[in-house]
């Protein structure tokens, strides 16, 4: 039986035992919303590298542009967060944007058309965040009651499920249209992007790592191993360790200079090195260091203009790099670890980046 199998017969609120990890009714509705949160980083993560044209003018599916499909997804989470906690609360759900999805998503896109990209990411990561913070606060074994209306099974596991499903149709799509037009972006040190579209990666990004992190219990953060002999404490501080780096050279280049950083070469022993650095810190310094270091390099882009991000400058790592680039190396670097905390606490791969 594979992971997605074992997983998904949980029951109710049943707890099995899976290698060394046991599966509690808290630990499946954490895996349901960490694979919820990468289908989105991935999602956004197709977006990457282009400008605002083909975001919002470029027809990609049907007349649909990509910031209406952003849109059309969003809408379909309020939608689904609405409808869960009329649920919950023991009231009559409306299915009529289920009846009529055609008629539902036409006036979704026509009420979002004329709005510019910024307030359509924005309604994406709020809508989001709204029905995920009611999911994550909701008692578990109202989570995980059986419900069917009209013959229909509305488990809230099976509508999670239909969510990540409904952005990974959508991230294929935009990737098979971007294929067919040779938008495959520019080599990675010197693309440049909507910097709207980059800000929200990032918190995409950040969310996978987070809820990935979250499978992790509080009890085992300082002492199991997730990462060859590091812990989740370690991890987190090594990912501060270099988003520090990372936030001294943005912010030589939002100053118009190159970045002036230290010449890693040896990546193995610069790792070793800042990890032992931090062997005695706490988990809540560890922790608080890491939002830290986040928050300073937002503060430098959100500083920049769109302009500004494509700048080329030479770098220590290589010949020409944009700032777009350099905090695109971030955003990478968090799926990569979410996915590894996922596969070592029994999760299966995660939507393709």
């Amino acid at each position: 039986m594979d992971n997605a199998q074992n997983v998904a017969s949980v029951p109710g609120t049943q707890t099995v035992t899976r290698g060394s990890t046991r599966e509690t009714p808290d630990f499946h509705r954490s895996f349901l919303i960490s694979h919820l949160a990468a289908a989105r980083a991935a999602l956004l993560g197709k977006l990457l590298g282009l400008d605002e044209q083909p975001l919002t003018e470029a027809p990609v599916l049907d007349h649909w542009t990509i910031k209406d499909i952003l849109a059309h997804i969003a809408a379909w989470d309020r939608w689904e967060y609405q409808t869960m906690r009329r649920m919950a609360e023991g009231e009559s759900p409306d299915f009529a944007a289920v009846q009529d999805v055609d008629r539902f998503n036409a006036a979704v896109v026509a009420t979002w058309r004329e709005r510019p990209l910024g307030e359509v990411l924005a309604e994406l990561e709020d809508a989001r965040a709204t029905w995920v913070a009611w999911l994550q606060a909701l008692p578990v074994e109202e989570f995980f009651q059986r419900r069917r209306y009209d013959n229909y099974d509305w488990s809230f596991p099976d509508c999670l499920r239909v969510q990540w499903e409904h952005d990974t149709e959508h991230a294929e799509q935009i990737a098979a249209w971007r294929e067919a037009r040779g938008l495959r972006g520019e080599p990675w040190n010197t693309q440049t992007g909507s910097k709207e579209v980059l800000l929200a990666a990032l918190a995409a990004a950040r969310e996978e790592l987070l809820t990935a992190a979250a499978l992790v219990p509080p009890e085992e953060r300082t002492s199991r191993r997730v990462c060859g002999e590091w812990t989740l404490k370690d991890v987190l501080g090594h990912i501060a360790d270099w988003e520090w780096l990372g936030v001294e050279g943005l912010r030589h280049m939002a100053a118009g200079q190159p970045p002036q950083v230290e010449h890693v070469e040896d990546v193995d022993a610069w790792n070793r090195a800042h990890a032992e650095a931090r062997h005695e810190q706490s988990w809540d310094e560890v922790w608080a260091d890491f939002h830290a270091a986040r928050r300073a390099l937002l503060a430098i882009l959100e500083g920049m203009d769109q302009d500004d991000l494509g700048r080329l400058f030479s770098t220590p790592w290589v010949d020409q790099c944009t700032p777009y680039a350099w905090a695109f190396v971030h955003l990478a670097h968090d799926r990569e670890h979410a996915e590894d905390l996922r596969k070592v606490c029994g999760v299966e791969k995660a939507p393709d980046a």
